[in-house]
């Protein structure tokens, strides 16, 4: 009965996932990024953290570093750019 618990319960997981990533709330989130990368002219990228996505400039990334929530160890500019849906200066030159 465990292991039919346990498939349930990841299944619930899965679905629940997916509803959170859902390609609306991406859109959503990527249009907030424009829009506050033409208000002050700072570098946004779009994450998925925590089950939903985030909004984050550099100042806000190394915030999160230095409460522990992300490694020390990686690089605001390098690292976290591999793992973003969307960069604001992604198209600049």
């Amino acid at each position: 009965m465990t292991r039919l618990f346990k498939i349930i319960t990841n299944w619930f997981k899965i679905q629940r996932l997916r509803f959170q990533m859902r390609p609306a709330r991406l859109k959503r989130a990527i249009k907030k990024a424009n829009r506050l990368h033409e208000r002050d002219g700072k570098r946004y990228r779009v994450f998925f953290f925590g089950d939903r996505y985030h909004v984050w400039n550099r100042m806000e990334i190394r915030r999160r570093q230095a409460s522990g929530l992300l490694k020390r160890s990686k690089k605001a500019g390098e690292d976290f750019d591999g793992i973003c849906f969307h960069d604001t200066n992604a198209n600049k030159n």
